[in-house]
């Protein structure tokens, strides 16, 4: 068993120090945190963070990278964006296992470019002449996993994230709620008046081994890069993903892949095997677990081609209005751009309203709003047709299900091991709230028929 839980990983992001030895917290973050964490190290994963300035993405990326120091496991973080910066830092970024990039909206265009030629594993190649020798030289950039952060209020606004780079990408937002800024204010404040060994709830000796973890996990994935990694309990998550567009055919793999990096979180609790000459290492319910508490929120968003931030405007838009004895009419609402604009102002949005023209276009394109005219008016209202997919799991019957399917499917022994190990009565804790659950209670035959259910958008809102 691992000395160390995901809950320790959350306790480093709120005990992360800057180059002064300054504590500098992740705070209300954690999930954003975590999953850049496991997903970018742990399962090579080109990760961006595409959210407002002062909001932390910066902060996020060097805790994330932080985590690398002092291991002897190397990063180069690449700030020149210029259209050949790349080539002339090439011996530097050839020798690099992770790549960083704080502003990404700053890279032109043959950066792009290269990008993406990494991310389809395949090398960017260029063919200069060298003064020097009198001849053509060719220079090859082999493949990286790159980390960014783009601010969306830029000028170059989210046209830096062409389609083509954004399914290559696992894209993420920070929070710039309201209470998300009073949650930062609040912790500020108290900073100021507190010693600090009361701020600081992880010691130093306590990050190393976190550290030394991290880098064994990387270690292990890379010595390991045979094993392929199976899921039993994947087949059972579909009613999970959202359907209503096709990019939900390439986020997936970004699901799967955070599964599978909170798995090398515990390398122990991997089992391997080998069938038919291939050697197996099987991911467990808990891993799955833990994958939904993390991502599940954020992974639905990225299915639903929610643009940046859209979620919290859909927010300001009720469902139906109210009555003067607060009963709902069953009366659509529908509000002005000018309406939501100051609804936004009132929650603590940083939307102008150039911010806010774009994001309404957007969401009235993919479907999640609608607009009528009246006296010359635009109005805009939630539409009716869009529902919520299911975001919560029945895992009794997934368990039941898993069961089944590793004794289709895998050598009776392994299934056998499989299920008496993982299956019955596993305690988990959820790494943000400190709650346990215990899965594999209350069985249900996994032929049992499922209930329909009948998917609410309104509440995956709230």
């Amino acid at each position: 068993m691992s000395q160390f839980e995901l809950t320790d990983l959350v306790r480093y992001f709120h005990n992360v120090r800057n180059e002064k030895g300054e504590l500098v917290p992740i705070i209300g973050e954690d999930k954003l945190a975590v999953t850049a964490a496991l997903s970018y190290l742990l399962e090579d994963t080109n990760f961006l963070i595409n959210a407002y300035s002062g909001t932390g993405k910066t902060v996020i990326m060097n805790a994330v990278f932080g985590l690398l120091e002092g291991t002897g496991i190397t990063y180069q973080v690449i700030e020149q964006l210029s259209d050949t910066a790349l080539w002339y830092d090439m011996d530097t970024l050839n020798s690099a296992r992770f790549i960083a990039i704080p502003e990404a909206q700053k890279c032109p265009e043959n950066i792009i470019e290269i990008l993406k030629t990494w991310a389809d594993d395949r090398p960017a190649i260029r063919k200069r002449t060298d003064v020097t020798i009198g001849d053509i030289r060719q220079q090859t950039l082999y493949p990286k996993f790159v980390f960014m952060c783009k601010a969306v209020e830029n000028k170059r606004g989210d046209a830096f994230l062409d389609a083509e780079l954004e399914r290559r990408y696992m894209v993420t937002h920070t929070n710039p709620t309201v209470s998300q800024t009073e949650t930062v204010l609040k912790y500020k404040l108290n900073q100021a008046a507190s010693p600090q060994q009361n701020l600081q709830t992880m010691d130093s000796e306590e990050i190393d081994k976190l550290k030394k973890h991290i880098r064994d996990c990387i270690i292990a994935r890379d010595d390991a890069s045979a094993t392929k990694i199976r899921n039993p309990c994947a087949p059972f998550l579909f009613d999970v993903i959202p359907t209503l567009f096709p990019i939900a055919r390439s986020k997936v793999h970004y699901f799967l892949k955070l599964i599978n990096a909170v798995a090398r979180f515990y390398p122990d609790e991997i089992l391997t095997l080998e069938k038919e000459g291939v050697k197996y290492g099987l991911v467990t319910p808990k891993h799955n677990w833990l994958a939904v508490q993390i991502y599940i929120d954020a992974f639905v968003t990225e299915c639903l081609q929610m643009p940046s931030h859209g979620t919290d405007i859909l927010h300001l838009i009720p469902d139906s209005e109210l009555d003067n004895f607060g009963m709902v009419t069953g009366e659509t609402v529908k509000m002005s751009r000018n309406e939501i604009q100051q609804a936004a102002r009132s929650a603590g949005l940083p939307f102008a309203l150039k911010n806010i023209n774009p994001l309404l276009a957007s969401l009235q394109m993919l479907g999640f709003l609608e607009m009528e005219e009246s006296d010359g008016k635009k109005l805009y209202f939630k539409s009716p047709l869009i529902k919520e997919p299911k975001t919560k799991i029945d895992w009794v019957q997934l368990l039941a299900s898993t069961e089944k399917f590793m004794y289709d499917t895998w050598p009776k022994e392994v299934a056998d091991e499989y299920v008496s190990r993982y299956c019955r009565n596993v305690e988990v804790v959820n790494p943000f709230t400190l709650e346990k659950t215990t899965l594999g209670t209350d069985y249900r035959p996994a032929v049992a028929e499922k209930e329909e259910e009948v998917d609410d958008y309104a509440n995956w809102l709230e």
